[in-house]
């Protein structure tokens, strides 16, 4: 029997390997996401999800991520495969060759390869059906300085405009995965409807509100969450020369800080706590009916969330599209959700396992 669950992707390169791998274990473990959402790597995995033809999401991520897997060079030595993609990864993006504009240039390379990569292999007038899976990705709009999520869905009493956080209904094309992955100065912007769009991550990279908005009322206390950490920070040594430097700012830049957003020193369960009492305090009052309480309440659902975390990433491993990366995160991504499964108490599980 399928168990329904929504599912939380972040951003994160090659990294998002490991993703690929915890959702082939949810899978055979008999889950079965009905909303996602996503940022940058995970847009396109989410997408994957969503977008798959047939309906077959094992068979769509493994196309997706064969499709941007580098072969191995036989000559090359193995510590030099994963800095390949440097020179270009013809499935995902080209490196510019126009260098008489380069006064011009606003970034270095080209994601037109990626459009037409997830055109091929993905179904979207199946990732535009909300009746099949409910999807949301992310982007930050340069016009706002703040984040809009494009999604085939709004819940019912969900929190469309958030300020910096506004939640669009849209046809969801390539462009808009494409747009959530926009990372500068590498990638260019990707325009739509008239605004320009850089990736969602640069905002948030945890993209949980856009899946709270997913969401209809009778699951916001029930329905299981899962969130793929692919940055955790907590616990590591400091970093020993200039890669590893570049490793850890970009995983600071990028970590999970949903931790940080609620409850203060009283952590998540305190926050629920005071949702609970909250509540009864305004039963049958005005305020139950306001905008912010609704989405105050719409937050109860964040007790539902199981994190499963990776290892701290390795050096230059964002961008290590070799086959052997490729696969060791792959595996990595099973067996940490594996671990997770086995143990994982009813409902609720809110610290990240590793």
């Amino acid at each position: 029997m399928k168990k329904a669950m929504g599912l939380i992707l972040q951003g994160g390169g090659a990294l998002g390997a490991f993703e690929y791998g915890v959702v082939a274990a949810l899978l055979e473990d008999g889950w079965h996401p009905t909303a996602v959402t996503g940022v940058s790597i995970g847009a396109i995995n989410a997408a994957s999800i969503a977008g798959a033809k047939g309906g077959d999401i094992v068979t769509s991520l493994n196309g997706i991520w064969e499709a941007i897997t580098l072969p191995t060079i036989p000559w090359l030595p193995a510590n030099k495969q994963g800095d390949l993609s440097l020179l270009g990864n013809p499935n995902f993006w080209q490196s510019r060759m126009d260098v008489w504009n380069m006064p011009t240039w606003n970034s270095y390379c080209t994601t037109g390869p990626m459009l037409q990569t997830l055109a091929t292999h993905l179904d979207f007038d199946q990732l535009n059906d909300p009746n099949h899976i409910r999807i949301g990705v992310t982007a930050t709009s340069l016009y706002t300085g703040g984040l809009t999520t494009f999604s085939n869905h709004t819940g019912e009493g969900a929190h469309p405009d958030g300020g910096h956080h506004k939640s669009v209904r849209a046809q969801l094309t390539p462009k808009h995965v494409v747009a959530s992955g926009s990372l500068p100065p590498g990638f260019p912007a990707t325009r739509i409807d008239g605004t320009d769009y850089w990736d969602g991550g640069l905002f948030s990279n945890t993209p949980i509100d856009a899946l709270l908005n997913l969401l209809e009322p009778e699951e916001i206390e029930s329905l299981p969450i899962f969130v793929v950490d692919l940055f955790p920070t907590d616990g590591q040594s400091s970093p020993a020369n200039l890669r590893e430097v570049q490793t850890r700012a970009l995983a600071l830049q990028y970590q999970n800080r949903f931790w940080a957003e609620y409850g203060g020193s009283a952590g998540l369960d305190g926050f629920l706590a005071m949702l609970d009492k909250l509540e009864s305090v305004t039963a049958g009052t005005a305020v139950e009916n306001t905008p912010a309480f609704e989405w105050l309440m719409r937050r109860r659902a964040l007790k539902n969330l199981h994190v499963i975390a990776s290892g701290p990433a390795a050096a230059g491993g964002d961008h290590d599209f070799s086959e052997a990366g490729i696969r060791a995160r792959y595996e990595a991504g099973r067996a940490a959700a594996q671990r997770y499964l086995a143990r994982m108490a009813p409902r609720r599980t809110l610290r990240a396992a590793a």
